[in-house]
C-alpha cells in the first residue's frame, strides 16, 4: 500500500482510505453491521490505515461500528471524523468531540474535520477551539470539508488547516479552479470524497437502477436527469480503456484521482470486503501518459458540459440561509 504525507503533518496515510458513511445505515439504503466490521478488518489486512467517519453518519452509528471494527488495532491506524455544522460553537465542539471519542472507543482523533461551514458561527471561535483541542492532545490535525477558497482563507487566519476534504472525481472537478492549486501551494493535504462519484464510476449503475428506500443518491446533483445520462455515457466511453489496461472501471477512476497533483488520498465508501479489495486494486500501478490523456479527454468533455454547482447535495444553500428560512 502506497502512503503519502498528509500536508505538513507527521501522518503518512494510505492513498486509498475507507469512507465509513455507508456504515451509518442511513442515506445509503441501510447497512449490515457485521459485514461493515468485516470490511474494516479486511481494509486493515490490505494496508489501509486511514478510516473516515463523522458524528452525522447515522447519528453516530458509523463511529460506533468503526470503533468496534478497530478494537485492538487502534494504534495501527489514523481515524478521521467530523463535527457537524450545528456544533461549531466552542462548547458544542467539545461536547461533539466527547461523543465521537466515546463511540470510537479512543481517547484522541488523528484528523478532526469541520464537516460543513456554518455562517451563523464565527470561524474565529471554531478555529480557536480546535487549536485548543490540538494543544490538549485530543486531536492531532485539523481539517475542513466542503469549504470554498474564501472560507478556507478566513479559517487559516485563526489556526492551521492541515487537510481539506472536498468532493473530487473524474466527473466532479470544481476544486481544480482554485481550491486544489491553493492547497498545493500551501502544503494542505487533500482527502477526496465521492472519489467514485457516488457509485457512478463503478460501472454498476444504469438508467434503470432502482435505489433502495432511504438511499439519498436520487436527490443529489449527479443523479438528476440532466446529468445522470451524460455521466453514464462517459462511463461507457471509458470501458474500452479499462479493458485494455486490465482493470475495473472503479480502479481506473481511482487511479485517475491519485494521479492528480495535490491529492493525498482518495476516500472510497465500501460495504463489503470485496468492494475494498477492488478499490485497493487502484494502487501499485501508474496510468501511462497515453492512457491518462485518453481518460482525461473523456473527463474534460463531460465536466465542461456541467453547470456549476456549489456542492453535490444541494446542501450548501442551507447554510447560506438565515436560520428562520432553513
Amino acid at each position: 500500500m502506497e502512503k503519502r504525507q498528509l500536508g505538513q503533518t507527521d501522518l503518512y496515510v494510505s492513498v486509498v482510505a475507507l469512507g465509513c458513511w455507508p456504515m451509518g445505515g442511513a442515506q445509503w439504503g441501510g447497512a449490515d453491521d457485521a459485514e461493515s466490521i468485516r470490511t474494516i478488518q479486511r481494509s486493515l489486512e490490505l494496508g489501509v490505515n486511514l478510516f473516515d467517519t463523522a458524528e452525522a453518519y447515522g447519528a453516530g452509528h458509523s463511529e460506533e461500528i468503526l470503533g468496534q471494527g478497530l478494537k485492538g488495532r487502534r494504534h495501527e491506524v489514523y481515524i478521521a471524523t467530523k463535527v457537524a455544522p450545528a456544533h461549531l460553537a466552542p462548547e458544542a465542539i467539545r461536547k461533539a468531540l466527547e461523543g465521537s471519542l466515546s463511540r470510537l472507543q479512543t481517547d484522541y482523533i488523528d484528523l478532526y474535520f469541520v464537516h460543513w461551514p456554518n455562517f451563523d458561527q464565527p470561524i474565529v471561535e471554531t478555529m480557536t477551539t480546535l487549536e485548543a483541542l490540538r494543544r490538549e492532545g485530543l486531536i492531532r490535525a485539523v481539517g475542513v470539508s466542503n469549504f470554498t477558497l474564501p472560507i478556507l482563507r478566513k479559517a487559516m487566519e485563526y489556526g492551521t488547516i492541515d487537510a481539506l476534504q472536498p468532493p473530487y472525481n473524474m466527473i466532479w472537478r470544481f476544486i481544480e479552479a482554485d481550491v486544489l492549486p491553493f492547497c498545493r501551494e500551501h502544503g494542505i493535504g487533500v482527502v477526496t470524497y465521492s472519489s467514485l462519484a457516488q457509485g457512478i464510476l463503478t460501472d454498476t449503475l444504469t438508467l434503470h437502477t432502482q435505489f433502495p428506500e432511504g438511499d439519498q443518491r436520487p436527490r443529489t446533483v449527479l443523479f438528476q436527469p440532466e446529468n445522470y445520462r451524460k455521466c453514464l455515457e462517459m462511463v461507457a466511453q471509458l470501458r474500452p480503456l479499462a479493458k485494455r489496461l486490465g482493470v475495473t472501471m472503479a480502479q481506473l477512476a481511482l487511479r485517475w484521482v491519485l494521479e492528480q497533483p495535490g491529492v493525498t488520498t482518495a476516500l472510497v465508501g465500501a460495504r463489503t470486503p470485496a468492494e475494498i479489495e477492488e478499490n485497493v486494486g487502484a494502487v501499485g500501478w501508474d496510468l501511462a501518459p497515453d492512457a491518462l490523456a485518453e481518460a482525461q479527454a473523456h473527463s474534460d468533455a463531460l465536466f465542461r458540459s456541467l453547470d456549476f454547482y456549489p456542492d453535490m447535495f444541494f446542501a450548501w444553500q442551507t447554510w447560506h440561509k438565515p436560520k428562520e428560512q432553513r
